[in-house]
């Protein structure tokens, strides 16, 4: 039976073994849940239609332990001031960013799940105590994070004989996140491993192992070089800290662990004696051709870097926590994406420079805390600690490259380590005995923000629902659902939004689409607006929607060619023609050129070139402009049109991908037909037979049907919808 005084510790335990499991999903406004589908089921299984309820349920258990811990009459364990004091400034700066947000509705639960972060480290430096508690919290973490490498080693054995150079991320936004808690999880197995009995320390290496071949399996360069990193301190702290007699045994250890773990990664890449570089076909394909995914994957983050820093000059005060999503095209760099993959970078485009350097001193002062007085300190303690350390180094080197403290799960278990850290070093909590009156304010004040962050993760949940009501034609019942989340959340502009979707009356559906303008003004809300102001005759109101579209993201393809149309609407055929020579401008920009998913060819700046030849009547410059355009035709069919027909025969049902299916496809090769006949024409016309026959060959290709491949595979969006 479970002690009263150990229901903490066992609540915390719960969430470190479920965080790696369920944390790792993004909230994002385009997923529909199924009707009839339970939302509470969907956040325990960590599915991506409900990730802020599952953060939730985690928020839950850790705000649970330490409200009782503030209502017991004990003196509690609290953290360092000075750590505590830098964090809890960094959450108070999160927070007031909330009131210069433009996009609340993404803000708010953003700004709830940091406030949880800080909840979390002050409940486990309350409840954890000096031994067991630390042991515990560690050994149910490792636990997780060995079941989430079984789950994508299974992935992988499932989707090898389809595609062998599958990456794995099960039950996660993409696999660099995944990745990234992995990396976490194998730091502390290998300080349990050293600290365990002989069969127990074989049991966990084993699970070691796993958790390193999910890593190799989910190919994150990233991830593998801030592994490496951390490894190197990691063994370094061993060799300062550890008797000599005892180095030995921790060499043999990890080096045999490390060492199982890239036999099984030789293994698995290893191909026929007849295979080439070029054609190989492995797990370990993307780490052997590291060259030709590092120039477009490093570009893009470059890219994405730049704006951050150029967000910070423009909005030194921040833009708002979350908004990063829909602020991160603004310098005109990049298109719209969700994370800056840089989490200080991006938490200095959110919420100001002052937010990073908080964090990143908090970090280093507790870095200098855990590290003092090593040697004073007995040995399974001191590999806890080292274990500890090397993990959080293991987020902080990954956080360079990807916006780990924006994924849940990941950010949970760093504050999580945090505490754990203060716990085993030798100075860093003081007991603290707070008035009666006191704890029962701050238990009530933790416990408000987890309600409320299960409010918005319910929320979340019915608007999912009611989108998934509209996707099948009911339109009276989302209508109903979403009157009630109107009532219930005023602020979340996607709402206001879907309602306008659905409403049949003209002037109320314009009036919720200006609500929802107010409260999130997105392109894609804008562009929305603009369609109904110019269905309504009200051209003016059209034109400054899409212009403000313009300033949020001036290289939006989708903003430009709406807004050609509506000039050529209004009879402004001069203007029309140069914005589609801006467009046209737009491929020379490396907004264009660098994609966040290479495989995803737009296509909109080649169907300006059409538009533009249709009004060309010389035809040597008419061929100028259209053979780009069917070059990049040619492009989207070899390159697009195969990941759309993957996706589409997806064993779990269609999916788009990047936005595109099949009717999306063949409504381009039908321009592209179009296209390509009028190149002919014009090659002819200028006596180039040859490029003619190229063209008409070109046109052969476009014309051939779009078929969908004789054998169902599994896939699943690796992409995050932006707010385009």
């Amino acid at each position: 039976m479970i002690k009263k005084l150990d229901i903490p510790l066992v609540l915390l335990a719960i969430a470190g073994f479920l965080a790696p499991l369920i944390g790792g999903q993004v909230a994002v406004d385009s997923l529909a849940m199924t009707p009839g589908s339970d939302p509470w089921i969907s956040a325990l299984m960590g599915a991506s239609e409900t990730p802020t309820l599952s953060h939730a349920i985690l928020a839950l258990l850790c705000t649970s332990a330490l409200a009782v811990m503030l209502l017991q009459r004990k003196i509690l364990q609290v953290p360092n001031n000075t750590v505590s004091g830098l964090l809890m400034a960094l959450l108070g700066l999160i927070l007031t960013t909330v009131s210069i947000s433009s996009f609340r509705g993404a803000s708010i639960p953003a700004a709830m799940e940091w406030l949880t972060y800080g909840i979390t480290l002050f409940a486990v430096v309350a409840a954890g105590g000096r031994q067991r508690g630390p042991m515990l919290l560690l050994s149910s973490i490792f636990a997780g994070c060995v079941v989430l490498a079984w789950l994508g080693i299974r992935e992988y054995g499932n989707m090898k004989a389809i595609d062998p150079t599958w990456r794995i991320f099960p039950q996660w936004v993409g696999p660099n996140a995944m990745a990234a808690i992995l990396t976490v999880g194998i730091f502390l197995g290998l300080g349990q491993a050293l600290n365990a009995k002989k069969l127990a320390s074989l049991g966990v290496s084993i699970g070691c192992v796993a958790i390193g071949l999910a890593i190799f399996l989910s190919q994150s360069k990233g991830a593998l070089v801030a592994l490496l990193g951390s490894l190197f301190i990691f063994a370094l702290l061993l060799v300062l800290w550890l008797p000599k007699k005892e180095i030995g045994r921790a060499v043999a250890m990890v080096g045999g662990t490390i060492g199982v773990v890239a036999l099984l990664a030789i293994a698995l890449s290893a191909q026929p004696k007849a295979a080439t570089q070029a054609t190989n076909n492995s797990p370990g394909a993307r780490f052997l051709n590291a060259g030709a995914t590092a120039d477009q994957s490093v570009g893009f983050r470059k890219l994405l870097w730049k704006s951050s820093l150029k967000l910070m000059q423009q909005s030194p005060t921040g833009v708002g926590i979350g908004t990063f999503q829909f602020e991160s095209a603004r310098p005109g760099l990049t298109t719209q994406t969700h994370f800056a993959h840089q989490a200080y970078l991006q938490l200095g485009a959110e919420a100001s420079v002052i937010a990073p350097l908080l964090l990143i001193s908090a970090l280093g002062f507790w870095g200098l805390l855990l590290l003092r007085g090593g040697r004073k300190l007995q040995s399974p303690q001191n590999v806890m600690r080292a274990s500890v350390f090397a993990a959080v180094a293991s987020v902080a080197m990954h956080s360079l490259i990807d916006s780990d403290f924006s994924y849940y799960g990941v950010g949970l278990i760093v504050f999580m380590l945090i505490g754990l850290g203060l716990l085993l070093s030798s100075d860093a909590v003081a007991p603290e005995f707070l008035p009666s009156a006191l704890r029962r304010i701050a238990a009530f004040g933790v416990s408000s923000v987890t309600l409320f962050l299960l409010f918005l993760g319910i929320t979340e949940a019915s608007r999912g629902q009611a989108r998934g009501l509209m996707t099948t034609g009911a339109g009276n019942d989302a209508r109903s659902r979403l009157e009630s989340l109107r009532s219930s959340a005023p602020w979340d502009g996607d709402i206001w939004y879907m309602s306008a979707l659905v409403t049949q009356e003209a002037n109320v559906r314009l009036a919720y689409a200006v609500k929802a303008v107010e409260l999130a003004p997105s392109t894609r809300n804008l562009r929305f607006l603009a369609r109904l102001e110019a269905g309504a005759g009200r051209f003016s109101d059209a034109l400054s929607a899409l212009q403000r579209a313009a300033q949020t993201d001036p290289n939006n393809l989708n903003t430009l060619t709406q807004l050609a149309e509506l000039q050529e609407t209004m009879g402004e055929f001069d203007k029309a023609t140069e914005t589609l020579k801006v467009l046209v401008k737009v491929e020379q920009t490396d907004y264009f050129k660098v994609r966040s998913l290479p495989e995803l060819v737009e296509t909109a700046t080649y169907s300006a070139r059409c538009r533009l030849a249709i009004k060309e009547s010389d035809p040597a410059k008419k061929a100028a402009l259209l053979q780009p355009a069917i070059d990049g035709f040619k492009q989207y069919l070899a390159v697009t049109v195969p990941q759309i027909l993957r996706f589409a025969n997806n064993a779990d049902g269609p999916m788009a991908y990047g936005g595109e299916d099949i009717k999306a496809a063949e409504k381009k090769m039908a321009e592209a037909l179009v296209a390509a006949k009028s190149l002919s024409d014009a090659y002819r016309a200028v006596g180039d037979r040859v490029k003619a026959g190229e063209a008409d060959a070109a046109g052969a290709e476009f014309a051939k049907p779009i078929a969908l491949p004789a054998e169902p595979g599994a896939a699943k969006s690796l992409d995050l919808p932006s707010a385009k």
